[in-house]
């Protein structure tokens, strides 16, 4: 029989990692419930179960064998757990955000110098001068810009908020919403891709921003973006909503998916009953359309959080696991700052991390050689530049307008500086689709089939990444006031310079990456 597992707080150190329930999450008088079956598909009288067992179908993933049902019958779970069929049943996991906190950086702790710009000619766009992130990862005129800029038939899928579809720098790039192109929403209650929070806009802008003149340039500024809405104007979503944009990935046959969001799903060693399963339904859904996407040709790129968590400590977070980047499958993708340094947010973890890129990082702590303070590009405050959504809810510190009428009237458009893995992940996404279009198969033949191995793509990731070592002393820290900051106060880096816990095998390098061969 499936086990239960109630919604609470699951309290680690000092800090609460929220398990919010869907039906608290969205203020719903029934409950939203996620079932998986048995087996990988749904069973023909699968209505009828439903409804006997007291609830309603939303949404069906027979590819995965999951679904998601809403019902206010507080026995639902109990009823259909009854059945043979099921393997978990759960009230759904929010997902959210990687913590906003961390990437609001006007008050956390950055001090800066002006400078002046950085007038290094080595970025195409005006803005280009305060994109040190791109420029660290060399992409840029004299990195993988002169060999590589990506390819229109390359599709990267961003899961996010949406996608702003008339900006400068995301609408040239971005297929139009389904049908009459391939981004979509799956946020029942904001059916367009429109972006009403201004984070998804940002992401995506990072991967392919298009070298236009306007604003920034993104890692892969030929590739076509396509957005995939799972997480509403306030930046919350569920994990079937991820499940669903992965299938629909896989079977779409896209490239890559960036997944800037995350969320902590019990897994097993969680309060659970001996005689049960200990998995939650979202986390066998969640492995099974991961597994799912990469059989179709989809990398899935995710971002590992803001909490300063050492994922690999058995003893702080040993009953829930970060998804999706911990997830099999997923490449997780820690923060680092102007610096080369971990970011003093990010998560961090031996067997979680498998590459690191800049994310941004306002503050200085102990042990990495060199300052985060006072050398970066002026303004960005160790920040990272990107499109804002002009139907954003969620305006970022210090906005920057560009208009393009002429004498600099409008129409204009917004930039915004913030921090975060949610800033790193589309940075290697953005190398990934560059592997792509560099190495994969476009040929005649293999029309509407995965233009690489998913596999390989993150093999040669991996591979090209610049080793960082561990800082010296190896324990830094990440906060001098853990209870305002949320933040555990110090972090350990373990391993050696080819494979560490802060930045897995490197700092991403898009140069290196389209020159592997």
């Amino acid at each position: 029989m499936p086990k239960f597992l109630s919604c609470r707080s699951a309290q680690f150190s000092a800090f609460a990692l929220p398990l919010l329930c869907g039906s608290m999450l969205f203020g719903q008088d029934s409950k939203t419930y996620v079932v998986a079956f048995q087996q990988q598909s749904l069973p023909a009288n699968v209505d009828q179960l439903v409804a006997n067992s007291g609830g309603k179908i939303v949404a069906k993933l027979p590819e995965i064998g999951g679904i998601e049902v809403d019902s206010s019958d507080p026995n639902f779970i109990t009823n259909i757990a009854k059945d043979a069929s099921v393997r978990a049943a759960d009230e759904a996991t929010p997902t959210r955000l990687i913590d906003p906190v961390a990437q609001d950086a006007a008050d956390n702790g950055g001090t800066y110098s002006p400078t002046g710009s950085d007038t290094d000619p080595r970025m195409p766009d005006p803005l280009g001068h305060e994109q040190w992130d791109k420029k660290k990862m060399n992409a840029a005129l004299d990195g993988s810009y002169a060999i590589q800029r990506g390819r229109r038939d390359v599709r990267v899928f961003v899961i996010d908020t949406g996608a702003d579809q008339s900006h400068p720098d995301v609408a040239p790039n971005l297929s139009p919403q389904a049908p009459a192109g391939d981004s979509v929403s799956f946020v029942p209650t904001e059916p367009s891709i429109q972006d009403m929070n201004g984070h998804g806009t940002w992401t995506i802008s990072a991967v392919g921003a298009p070298i236009n003149g306007i604003g920034i340039s993104g890692v892969a500024p030929n590739v076509t973006l396509v957005s995939g809405k799972v997480l509403n104007r306030l930046g919350r979503g569920l994990f079937l909503w991820t499940d669903q944009a992965l299938v629909y990935a896989g079977l779409k046959h896209f490239d890559v998916v960036s997944a800037s969001l995350g969320g902590y799903i019990p897994k097993c060693g969680a309060v659970k009953n001996p005689k049960q399963p200990c998995d939650h339904a979202d986390y066998i859904l969640l492995q099974r359309a991961t597994q799912f996407a990469r059989a179709n040709g989809v990398l899935p790129v995710a971002a590992m959080g803001n909490e300063g968590f050492d994922l690999s400590d058995g003893n702080f977070v040993r009953n829930f696991v970060e998804a999706p980047g911990e997830v099999a499958g997923w490449v997780g993708v820690s923060s680092t700052g102007y610096d080369d340094g971990k970011a003093f947010y990010s998560n961090y973890g031996t067997s979680s991390v498998n590459v690191a890129a800049p994310g941004g990082s306002t503050r200085n702590y102990s042990g990495v050689p060199g300052s985060s303070a006072g050398i970066c590009p002026h303004g960005s405050l160790c920040r990272l530049i990107g499109a804002w959504s002009s139907t954003g809810s969620s305006a970022p510190s210090n906005p920057i307008e560009v208009c393009t009428g002429p004498g600099g009237t409008p129409p204009c458009a917004e930039y915004g500086y913030v921090q975060g893995t949610s800033m790193a992940t589309p940075n290697a996404a953005g190398v990934a689709a560059l592997i792509v279009s560099q190495y994969g198969d476009f040929s005649s033949n293999n029309q509407n089939k995965p233009h690489m191995s998913p596999t390989r793509v993150e093999t040669i990731l991996q591979t090209t990444a610049n080793n960082q070592p561990c800082p010296s002393p190896n324990t830094v820290t990440q906060s001098v006031n853990p209870t305002v900051d949320q933040l555990p106060a110090t972090a350990t880096c373990q391993g050696n310079t080819g494979q560490n816990s802060f930045f897995g095998k490197g700092i991403v390098d898009a140069l290196k990456a389209v020159t592997f061969h």
